[in-house]
């Protein structure tokens, strides 16, 4: 296609789609939706430059609205951001803001840390996904766990949660990830709720090395309650993020203990 040749809003997705590096995290339903869509908005959702330490650093999200043939409308998310130790700029794309927060927030750890800037944001830096809605919802949007007085009961939310489960178990790497039993428990879930869980600060402190661990718990259909650890890492040996899924979080922490020794670092 020509620089000047007009993008339709179909062409418009295929792009997006390729340029990223997660494109399965889009729900093929919402893709068949978006074969309808008539035009198509970017606008900046939020940024965050940092310019010391060196290299200067940079991470963007954008919104990219669809107005539908049928009248309604849908919502891509994409997030850019600079690639410090290859060079580039990386993209990835996701269906629900919750998600590109989450994504934002790991990228700005990586980057050093501090509030978001621009629109979304909060006055105390705070993703603004991770408070409360803006407005009124129904309150059968959001599922409570048996026992809500636990300690660290989780809150639910009730959109696509066998649909997220299937997707996070498809960009699984490893090998001993969660089986066929587990996804068809999955399959029933109600809610979900996801949970940064903080690790020790040597895992933060050991410069090109990253590190991350999400927490995905699920309410299913005959109230009890299964998690998956989601593991985020660059211990590769290609430096690329790779992601791995554990049904418990000791495991995912041994994982990245045993990966850390095989490259003789110390965490």
């Amino acid at each position: 296609m020509s620089e000047g040749e007009h993008l339709t809003p179909a062409h418009h997705v295929g792009e997006l789609l390729a340029r990223a590096r997660n494109p399965f995290d889009v729900p093929d339903a919402l893709l068949r939706r978006l074969d309808s869509a008539l035009m198509v908005q970017v606008e900046l959702a939020g940024w965050r430059h940092r310019n010391n330490p060196r290299p200067a650093l940079r991470c963007s999200s954008f919104r990219h609205a669809f107005l539908l043939a049928d009248g309604g409308s849908a919502v891509l998310w994409e997030l850019c951001y600079d690639d410090p130790e290859h060079g580039g700029e990386l993209r990835e794309v996701y269906a629900d803001e919750a998600e590109l927060r989450r994504a934002e927030q790991r990228v700005h750890r990586r980057m050093g840390g501090g509030p978001r800037t621009g629109p979304g944001s909060t006055a105390g830096g705070e993703p603004a996904a991770r408070r409360g809605p803006a407005e009124p919802r129904s309150s059968c949007g959001h599922l409570s766990a048996p026992d809500t007085t636990a300690q660290g009961a989780h809150t639910y939310t009730g959109e696509d949660s066998p649909d997220h489960a299937r997707r996070l178990l498809r960009r699984a790497e490893n090998p001993d990830r969660p089986g066929e039993d587990v996804r068809r428990r999955l399959a029933t879930a109600l809610g979900h709720d996801i949970v940064y869980v903080p690790r020790p600060s040597a895992w933060e402190s050991r410069g090109r090395v990253w590190c991350s661990v999400y927490q995905h718990a699920f309410l299913l259909a005959d109230g009890s309650e299964i998690s998956l650890y989601e593991l985020e890492h660059n211990l590769s040996g290609s430096g690329r993020l790779v992601c791995e899924v554990y049904l418990e979080e000791t495991v995912a922490d041994e994982a990245v203990l045993r990966m850390a020794r095989e490259r003789g670092i110390d965490l």
